[in-house]
């Protein structure tokens, strides 16, 4: 992989319910327009139910180029993990988009000599 391609590039790997990984795919979807359009089907090929036989992760590989609408509070039906991997400033940037969507229970950070990883606890966010 180029090291132009992976700048724009960040990882977002989900732990929880397919409902709640696809809220967080549409969110960066639209976010992120250049994100590959085919997630939602390639992931519906899992079928429903598929994390009552043990933990599941979901993935999507983020184009961090272009920006679309960053969408408003969105639901979760409980709180899930998501791991980001990247470089700065697309790695904030994802960051910032997730946090505009969801409330951020917890964030831990991972730095090395090129890349990050943050891990977030994303909750539904807090309506007053």
């Amino acid at each position: 992989m180029s090291a132009q391609l992976s700048s724009v590039r960040v990882g977002v790997c989900v732990s929880g319910d397919r409902d709640d990984a696809y809220r967080v795919f549409d969110v960066l979807k639209a976010a992120f327009p250049a994100t590959d359009a085919g997630v939602r089907e390639k992931a519906a090929a899992s079928p429903p139910g598929a994390a009552a036989h043990g933990p599941t992760v979901w993935s999507i590989v983020v184009e961090a180029t272009g920006r679309g609408s960053v969408a408003g509070p969105v639901g979760l039906d409980e709180p899930i993990a998501v791991d980001l991997f990247g470089t700065d400033p697309e790695l904030r940037w994802v960051r910032d988009v997730l946090e505009s969507a969801f409330g951020i229970e917890s964030e831990h950070h991972v730095s090395g000599e090129h890349e990050m990883e943050v891990r977030l606890r994303l909750s539904p966010p807090v309506t007053t």
